[in-house]
């Protein structure tokens, strides 16, 4: 801190100055009683006196001269573009005030515009910076001219009353207000403030640094209590978000969000306050992959950085409130008034994108991803948990990295709807016998006779509703009940293989689908397919498992077990969809399949030279690993030739045959 004395140097150094003139001014003064003694006086020493006379003045006009250069100097170099005080001239005031015995009654005021950045982004830095000159105008029409004003950064300001008095901080506050009351009814964007003050009394006695941050912790207190748009009256807002008025056995103990009851009537307040031209939005966010974050840096260091997203999220303008609903996966009301929905979900893939940037500075190679879902509100009646289900539904749906904002709608609703209904039906469906089986011939090529089928299914359901395996299949992936479906399906097939030979019937292989879920479970997959194989006892022989090539590819080592297996026992084995995306020559050796079916992708209309060069080289190389070539999607004549001409083993496709019942194949066969 800066010694006081210094500041008075300059003056005990003119007052020397002024001393001896008035010395040499007093003894020239006394020798000039008499002219004759003037006439005496040694020429020498007279003017030794002069001169000693003029240097002194010369020397106090300049101390003068140069203190007020100084002055004027020091009040630029401290003035700030607002014409009031910069931040260097508020830490001088402080340190001044510091140096004297006491601090008492010193008063300090901090002020923080809000939402000044919502501004800059919405009207631009011209408008932003024209809101902060009004708003040091309303500071200096509502401060007294004893009173410091200073801006102590970006959109803060701090204003300092020497002799203050809790009622003359009070009545300052008040003028303010009024003056920024009278100034929003005229202009376009309204003012809007958080505001903390401290006063260094008896009972509470304060340094001033110790002010300074009573008052800027007051200030942030204040903020959070009136996170609101630029249109939102503070008085209605702060009523509802006062956060210390909320209990604190009602938030998060981790982040300090609202716990879901203080939320859902927060939300509730809130929409009764907001008017039909606001426009306010649920949003639900979580980060993707988390498990992964935690696995690499710890649960410690996860959970400091949900803390951080909720503290940075509850900063954002746009964000009144918010909510935990566990893990990862946070929900807050948001107000996009004056926006669009397009420019909101812009603002809040702006916002995710930012701050998994600054994790992702800090922990490098975290990949941070926020993905969201956003329910825009239409209705203001409609239930808080409908509006939270409506965009926690938008959220699951954001699966890829590249679309992590989705935004609830209508159809999304009913996919939802059908995804749950799948779900919470298909048990049911099973027992109720509602799946059904269906087949699709094959067709050897060197005579154009069926030679087996694909077994595939159907859901036909009670309500009449028929749905095809792409509309159910992923989903009950997904749930686990691929595993009930599949061996439905299974036992479907061994029956009707069983009752035709044990008939003496012709049969006919039959390919059956697997799984990738039964590369995990190899046991009691083995297991079952015995049970089923106890009860129908037919030529294993018979019996072809089809396994797709993105399943081989990503459970390779589990997947030649699987096969070595399935062999053991006779069974046949396929690789289904070859080609299809994940195709590596690694799928090809060593050959465990003993066939190899070409996805349909190949098969196209009008294949151009170099698709078909393609096809027909592939073929030959798989040719050459001595196993069967069957190719699906064959649907034309020019795909017929094209393959006969290739050296295919098999053909499948609607050209020939489209799915039929399984039953609808004995009079292809008999």
């Amino acid at each position: 801190m800066r010694n006081r004395y210094t500041v008075v140097l300059p003056y005990i150094n003119i007052i020397i100055i002024a001393f001896i003139c008035m010395v040499q001014i007093y003894i020239l003064s006394k020798d000039s009683l008499s002219f004759h003694a003037f006439i005496r006086k040694d020429k020498v020493c007279y003017y030794g006196q002069i001169i000693t006379l003029f240097l002194g003045t010369s020397a106090m006009a300049a101390a003068f001269l140069k203190e007020s250069m100084d002055h004027a100097q020091k009040r630029n170099a401290y003035t700030d573009i607002t014409g009031i005080m910069n931040k260097h001239a508020c830490v001088e005031q402080m340190n001044s005030l510091d140096c004297r015995e006491s601090t008492l009654d010193i008063g300090l005021a901090m002020f923080d515009l809000n939402n000044l950045k919502k501004v800059n982004d919405f009207y631009g830095h011209e408008e932003g910076d024209r809101l902060i000159q009004e708003f040091v105008v309303l500071l200096r029409q509502a401060a007294e001219k004893k009173y410091f004003l200073g801006r102590f950064g970006g959109d803060e300001f701090i204003v300092i009353i020497q002799s203050c008095e809790e009622k003359d901080m009070l009545k300052f506050f008040e003028r303010l207000s009024r003056e920024t009351e009278k100034n929003n009814k005229t202009s376009m964007i309204r003012i809007s403030y958080a505001c903390g003050y401290a006063i260094s009394t008896r009972e509470h006695y304060y340094l001033m640094d110790e002010l300074l941050k009573e008052a800027d912790k007051r200030m942030y207190e204040n903020k959070k209590m009136i996170k609101s748009g630029e249109f939102m009256e503070t008085k209605q807002i702060s009523k509802i978000l006062d956060a210390n008025r909320v209990n604190a056995a009602e938030k998060n103990d981790l982040t300090g969000t609202f716990g879901h009851d203080t939320f859902v009537s927060t939300v509730e307040k809130v929409l009764q306050i907001y008017n039909g031209n606001s426009h306010l939005a649920i949003v639900c966010s979580d980060v993707h992959n988390f498990r992964y974050f935690n696995d690499l840096y710890g649960h410690k260091e996860g959970d400091n950085i949900l803390r951080q997203f909720a503290i940075e999220l509850n900063r954002q303008p746009f964000c009144l409130c918010s909510y935990r609903l566990y893990s990862d996966n946070f929900a807050f009301l948001a107000d996009f008034s004056q926006l669009s929905e397009e420019e909101a979900v812009k603002l809040i893939r702006s916002w995710n994108m930012r701050f998994s940037s600054m994790v992702d500075n800090t922990y490098r190679g975290s990949r941070f991803i926020i993905k969201s879902g956003i329910y825009f509100i239409s209705d203001l009646h409609e239930s808080v948990e409908s509006m939270l289900n409506n965009a926690d539904c938008a959220r699951k749906n954001s699966k890829s990295a590249f679309n992590n904002m989705v935004v609830y709608s209508e159809e999304l609703n009913q996919e939802m709807k059908l995804h749950s209904d799948i779900v919470n039906s298909f048990q049911r469906a099973l027992e109720n016998q509602e799946f059904q089986i269906y087949v699709q011939p094959k067709i050897s090529c060197c005579n154009k006779q069926i030679c087996g089928a694909e077994a595939l299914v159907r859901w036909q359901r009670r309500d009449g509703l028929f749905l095809s395996p792409d509309t159910f299949v992923p989903i009950l992936e997904q749930s686990g009940d691929v595993i009930g479906m599949d061996f439905y399906v299974y036992e479907k097939v061994f029956e009707y293989l069983y009752n035709r030979q044990l008939n003496k019937k012709a049969v006919l292989p039959i390919s059956i689908n697997v799984s990738r879920v039964h590369l995990l479970m190899q046991e009691n997959f083995i297991e079952r397919v015995n049970r089923i194989h106890a009860r129908y006892p037919i030529p294993t022989s018979l019996v072809t498992f089809e396994l797709t090539e993105s399943a081989y590819i990503k459970e390779i080592y589990s997947a030649e077990r699987f096969i070595d297996r399935l062999h053991a026992q006779g069974y046949r084995v396929s690789m289904d969809d070859f080609g299809s995306g994940y195709s590596s020559l690694k799928a090809l050796y060593p050959m465990k399949f003993d066939e190899v079916k070409f996805d349909r992708a190949f098969m196209k209309k009008d294949p151009e030279e170099e698709e078909e060069n393609l096809l027909v080289g592939l073929i030959k190389l798989v040719k050459g690993l001595h196993t069967t070539i069957v190719c699906e999607g064959v649907e034309t004549v020019e795909n017929v030739d094209l393959l006969e001409a290739s050296g295919c083993d098999v053909f499948q496709g609607f050209y020939y045959y489209r799915p039929l019942p399984l039953e609808s194949l004995n009079t292809l066969v008999d």
